[in-house]
C-alpha cells in the first residue's frame, strides 16, 4: 500500500499561499536595450542578433555607448546564442556605476548555453555569473566548473556597498563550484568594520534550477557553502528547485526574514534546507530525502555572526506539507552565539508533513536540542510556542537507540505542544494520549538505490487519524483541499472517494508493459473492473498525460519524452494503482 502511496507523492498543484505575511515577487523591468552575443561573434561586430559581440564585457561596453549619456538606472539586457562560452560574465563596479549612470544587464540564454570556467581564474568572492543590478534577471544558463560561486549578485568591499534587489533567477543549472551555487544578497556587516547593519536585500526569486555537485567541489573544504543560499535578504522565494549532491547546505536562509519555500526537491545535502537566524518563513510542499548522507531533513539554527546583534530570533516559521524520508528529521538547534547574547526561538509550527525513516545515534524524527541549567533552559535561549500537530512519524525501532520519535534535553519540553499526530511507536514525550494514535504498521522507509525515487517501503502505512483543522492549512501537498473542519495527518489528504486503504495491494491487479515502453503501452487490468481513468506524471509532478477509456488495450504515448513517469489508474470502484514505467523512444 505505501508502495502505492509513494507513487503520489511526486504529484504537485498549485497551493492557495495565504498565512499572516505576503511574500512579494521580484519586480522586473523589461530592457530597453538588447545587445547579442555569440561564441563565433566578434568583438568588431554591432552587437546585434545579426552580428553579435564575442566577449561579455565588448557587450558592456556596447551597452554603456547605446545608452549614451542617460542618467539614473538604465536596464538592458546580453542575450547568449547556443555554445559554450569560456569567459567570466562579470560586471565590474565601473560597468555598473558609470558617472550618474546604472546599468543594470539581465542575463538570458537561447536554447542550450553553457559558460565553463574549466581554464579560468575566477577572482575571490566573484562567480562565473556576478551581476551588480537591480531589476533584473538571470534564464536558461548552465555554469560548470567555477573556482568561485557559479551565480552571485551584490557587492561590498572598501566601504562600498551595492546590495542588489528584485531578482530572478530561473531555469539555471549549477555544477562543480569551489564556492556556492546560487548566492542571493550580501552579509549584513560592512566590510570596512562598520557596526552599522547592511539593509536586507528585497524581492529574490530563485526558480526552475539544478544545482548540484556544487560547493567545495573537487577542493579542499575551504567555506561552509550552500547549493542556493540566500543572505541578509527580505521577501524570498525558492520554487521548484532540483537540488542534491552538494557540500553544503542544499537551500540556506541566513539572517534573512519573509521566505516562501515551496515544491522542492532535495537530497543529500549537509542540511537540505537551513533556515539560520529567520524570521517568517512557510516551507511547504517540499520533496527531501536521502540516499547516502546521514543529514538533516529540515535544520533551523541561530549562528551569531557579530557581537553587533544582542538577540538572535527564530520565530514565525510555518512548516507544513512537506515529505521527508530517510533523514535525520526535522531539527530545532540553539545554535552558536556568546553568553552575552541571547537566542530565541517563537511560533514555530511543524504540522502535516509526513516524516519516515531509519535514523542514527540519539537521532528522531523532530528534535529540539539547545543547553540546559537547572532544569530549564539556559537563561539567554527562550522557546515559545513550539507546535507540532497532525504529522505522520515513523523510524524502525531498532535504528533509534534511544526510542524516541521526538526529542529535546527536557521532558516535557518548556515551551512545546504536540497533538493530534500519527507515530508508529511512542514518541517518547509529547504524546497525547487524547488525540494521538500509535499505528505500528506505518512504514518504514528504506533509502532509494538510485537517483530515481524508487521507494521501497517494507510494510503498509494506514492514516486513518482525523483531526480538525487549523489556520492556513487549507491543501495539502498535492494542492488537493483539505476538508473543513476535519482533516487528515500527514503531508496529503485522505479524499472520501479515493481513500488510502483503498490501494489494491496485488501488483497483478494492474499490468502495464513493455517495461520500457516506446509509443505504445499495453495495458491489462485482472479481476476488476475496466472502467477507469489513467493518468501520467513526470518526475517534477507535472501531469503529462491523461486517458478516460472504457476497456482500453492500448495506450499511445508518442507525445512524451524519454524519462520516468508514474502512471496512476483510478477504477470506478475508487481504488487506485500505481505503476512506474520508463519511455524510451
Amino acid at each position: 500500500m505505501i508502495k502505492k502511496l509513494l507513487c503520489f507523492f511526486v504529484l504537485s498543484a498549485n497551493y492557495l499561499f495565504a498565512q499572516s505575511f505576503t511574500i512579494n515577487e521580484p519586480l522586473l523591468i523589461n530592457p530597453t536595450y538588447k545587445v547579442y552575443l555569440s561564441v563565433n561573434g566578434s568583438d568588431f561586430n554591432s552587437g546585434d542578433s545579426i552580428a553579435p559581440l564575442a566577449t561579455f564585457v565588448a557587450a558592456l561596453n556596447k551597452l554603456d555607448q547605446i545608452t549614451g549619456n542617460l542618467i539614473g538606472n538604465v536596464y538592458g539586457e546580453v542575450v547568449l546564442f547556443s555554445g559554450t562560452y569560456n569567459e567570466i560574465f562579470k560586471q565590474p563596479l565601473n560597468k555598473f556605476l558609470i558617472g550618474q549612470k546604472y546599468l543594470n544587464v539581465s542575463l538570458r540564454g537561447k536554447e542550450s548555453v553553457i559558460l565553463d570556467g574549466t581554464t579560468l581564474t575566477v577572482n575571490a568572492g566573484g562567480g562565473m555569473i556576478y551581476l551588480l543590478g537591480s531589476n533584473i534577471y538571470v534564464k536558461n544558463i548552465k555554469v560548470v566548473h567555477s573556482n568561485e560561486n557559479g551565480v552571485r549578485f551584490g557587492y561590498n568591499y572598501a566601504g562600498t556597498i551595492i546590495n542588489s534587489h528584485d531578482v530572478l533567477v530561473d531555469n539555471v543549472t549549477v555544477s562543480e563550484t569551489a564556492g556556492h551555487g546560487i548566492l542571493a544578497g550580501v552579509g549584513a556587516l560592512n566590510a570596512n568594520g562598520s557596526s552599522t547593519l547592511i539593509p536586507r536585500a528585497k524581492r529574490f526569486k530563485i526558480s526552475n534550477c539544478h544545482v548540484y555537485n556544487s560547493v567545495n567541489y573537487n577542493t579542499p573544504q575551504s567555506q561552509w557553502g550552500s547549493a542556493i543560499k540566500f543572505w541578509n535578504t527580505s521577501n524570498s522565494i525558492a520554487t521548484n528547485n532540483h537540488v542534491h549532491d552538494n557540500s553544503g547546505e542544499g537551500i540556506d536562509f541566513d539572517f534573512c526574514d519573509s521566505a516562501d519555500v515551496r515544491k522542492n526537491t532535495l537530497h543529500d545535502n549537509y542540511a537540505n534546507i537551513y533556515l539560520d537566524k529567520m524570521e517568517y518563513a512557510h516551507l511547504h510542499e517540499n520533496l527531501i530525502y536521502n540516499e547516502s548522507k546521514v543529514v538533516s531533513g529540515i535544520l533551523t539554527g541561530l549562528e551569531a555572526f557579530s557581537s553587533f546583534v544582542t538577540t538572535h530570533f527564530m520565530k514565525n516559521i510555518l512548516i507544513e506539507n512537506n515529505i521527508v524520508l530517510n533523514t535525520l528529521g526535522i531539527n530545532l538547534w540553539q545554535g552558536i552565539y556568546s553568553a552575552l547574547q541571547n537566542g530565541v526561538y517563537a511560533n514555530i509550527t511543524i504540522r502535516h508533513n509526513t516524516i519516515i525513516g531509519k535514523q542514527r545515534g540519539n537521532g528522531a524524527l523532530v528534535s529540539i536540542s539547545h543547553e540546559t541549567i537547572l532544569g530549564q533552559p539556559v537563561a539567554n535561549f527562550s522557546i515559545n510556542g513550539i507546535i507540532i500537530e497532525g504529522n505522520i512519524m515513523s523510524a524502525n525501532i531498532d535504528s533509534l537507540n534511544n526510542n524516541k520519535l521526538i526529542s529535546a534535553p527536557l521532558n516535557p519540553q518548556p515551551g512545546l505542544t504536540a497533538g493530534k499526530n500519527l507515530y508508529n511507536m511512542n514518541p517518547g514525550f509529547g504524546y497525547n494520549t487524547v488525540y494521538d494514535q500509535i499505528q505500528t504498521n506505518i512504514s518504514q522507509y528504506e533509502a532509494p538505490s538510485n537517483a530515481v525515487l524508487n521507494l521501497t517501503p517494507n510494510t503498509n502505512l494506514h492514516p486513518e487519524l482525523i483531526m480538525s483543522i487549523s489556520g492556513t492549512c487549507i491543501s495539502d501537498f498535492h494542492g488537493e483541499p483539505r476538508s473543513v473542519p476535519t482533516t487528515n495527518v500527514g503531508a496529503i489528504e485522505l479524499n472520501e472517494n479515493v481513500r488510502l486503504n483503498s490501494f489494491t495491494d496485488s501488483d497483478s491487479d494492474l499490468l502495464l508493459y513493455p517495461n520500457p515502453c516506446s509509443g505504445k503501452l499495453n495495458i491489462k487490468l485482472n479481476n476488476i473492473s475496466k472502467s477507469y481513468k489513467i493518468t501520467a506524471y513526470d518526475l517534477k509532478g507535472n501531469l503529462v498525460y491523461v486517458n478516460k477509456a472504457e476497456a482500453l488495450e492500448t495506450l499511445i504515448l508518442n507525445e512524451l519524452e524519454d524519462g520516468i513517469y508514474t502512471f496512476i489508474v483510478i477504477l470506478e470502484t475508487g481504488n487506485v494503482l500505481c505503476k512506474k514505467l520508463q519511455v524510451l523512444k
